[in-house]
């Protein structure tokens, strides 16, 4: 056993000198800079703490990886959505591959943003053993992650991003941007493709959740998709197994046709207003005949600084029951918040003084028609917000989260 094994019988000692955490990340997995930038939010805190940080890209320092984990010096890991949870160590016997976490006992904190049995989280479905703490910014998920058979989950608050925005509260006659919606636009049409082909039975029954679940989610944004979907399975009495691969394409479809759809209908529903769009897709041709401004596509630092220079940002958050990045980021940038319904923010924030919701398209628009006509005081908001955010939810919460659980395994 390595040092954690061998470790003081204190729970509360110091952090040596030449002790550190490896925090993992991935340049080809996260092309919009999402994890590099929680990295750099997270490490200032450890050093706080005493105890140094290594940022490596699990793919591209393969020999510093492994170089690490064998380190009785590095404490831990550090990773984000399971990226880097995947990794396999050869147990020595032909053909058998064991976690190189579980082999070299070595804790690896995950800090999971998305859902877990979403068809791009399927990389971390089998990293369900003792070295893997997960913490899920939302309770759904979390409750989820249980269900896979995840051995330690813990529900933490999301980040705000002070040390990527870095300029602070810019005053609101400064900012160029009236209003800012950064919102992924892809269409919904490719994901309903994926029933089309369907012969089996299940896959039929499955078919008609996912139009019955998909008809009643898209028009009402206090409807969630994920609930609806298991009480759908539920009252048929299907067995809901997560690790079953039909299972997770149901859940998948289900919740990227929702997203895609909601966020096309609001859109349409803002499009004769000077909103400016920041999307993953050029759709300026869709929509070449409305008021709506185009920038392009950004990385989520750089989407931080256009929100820094907006007075609010919509947030159509696509989940209702944990934190958002977007919605934390924007409050950050000290842009005034107006999010589809979310129980997480209308829960720590106040209506009206930290921020808005809109529970329609239509009460969207009207909103956006107050800020237009200086209606609503948004410079206020925005420092209500911000302050609020900044106060509740600092990068430390996590980093002081992860040292306790760490030094409880040492008693």
């Amino acid at each position: 056993m390595n040092r954690q094994g061998d470790a003081a019988s204190t729970t509360m000692r110091n952090f040596d000198s030449n002790d550190y955490a490896v925090i993992l990340t991935c340049s080809d997995k996260d092309k919009h800079r999402h994890n590099e930038t929680f990295a750099n939010e997270l490490a200032p805190g450890f050093l706080a703490q005493g105890l140094r940080v290594r940022s490596l890209d699990y793919l591209r320092d393969v020999r510093a990886v492994a170089e690490a984990v064998r380190d009785d010096r590095c404490l831990f890991f550090v990773c984000f959505n399971g990226f880097g949870s995947e990794l396999m160590h050869s147990a020595g016997r032909p053909g058998t591959l064991e976690s190189i976490f579980e082999y070299y006992g070595k804790l690896l904190f995950d800090f999971m943003h998305d859902c877990p049995v979403h068809e791009s989280m399927a990389h971390q479905i089998d990293s369900v053993g003792k070295f893997r703490r997960l913490l899920s910014t939302d309770y759904t998920y979390a409750h989820i992650a249980r269900l896979l058979g995840v051995k330690s989950v813990r529900v933490v608050s999301g980040i705000t991003f002070p040390n990527t925005v870095t300029e602070g509260q810019r005053p609101h006659a400064s900012r160029g941007l009236d209003i800012l919606l950064p919102v992924g636009l892809s269409s919904s049409d490719n994901t309903r493709q994926r029933y089309s082909e369907v012969r089996a039975y299940k896959g039929r029954v499955f078919r008609e959740i996912f139009e019955s679940v998909t008809e009643s989610a898209i028009g009402d944004l206090n409807v969630d998709p994920l609930i609806q979907t298991l009480l759908a399975c539920q009252e048929c009495g299907i067995h809901f197994d997560m690790r079953n691969a039909d299972v997770r394409f149901l859940i998948s479809s289900v919740l990227d046709f929702v997203k895609f759809e909601r966020r096309d209908r609001l859109v349409s529903a803002i499009n004769h207003l000077p909103v400016t769009l920041i999307s993953d897709h050029d759709v300026r041709e869709r929509y070449a005949h409305t008021k709506l401004n185009f920038i392009g596509q950004r990385s989520f630092p750089d989407l931080l600084y256009a929100m820094n220079d907006a007075k609010c940002v919509v947030c159509p958050l696509p989940h209702q029951t944990g934190f958002h990045e977007r919605a934390l980021a924007s409050f950050t940038a000290g842009a005034s918040v107006i999010a589809a319904p979310n129980e997480i923010l209308e829960t720590h924030f106040v209506q009206g003084r930290d921020m808005l919701t809109y529970r329609s398209e239509e009460e969207l628009a009207a909103i956006l028609e107050d800020v237009l006509a200086g209606r609503l005081d948004l410079e206020s908001m925005a420092h209500s917000g911000r302050d609020r955010a900044l106060t509740q939810f600092p990068s430390t919460t996590i980093v002081d989260t992860i040292v306790s659980v760490w030094r409880r395994q040492l008693s």
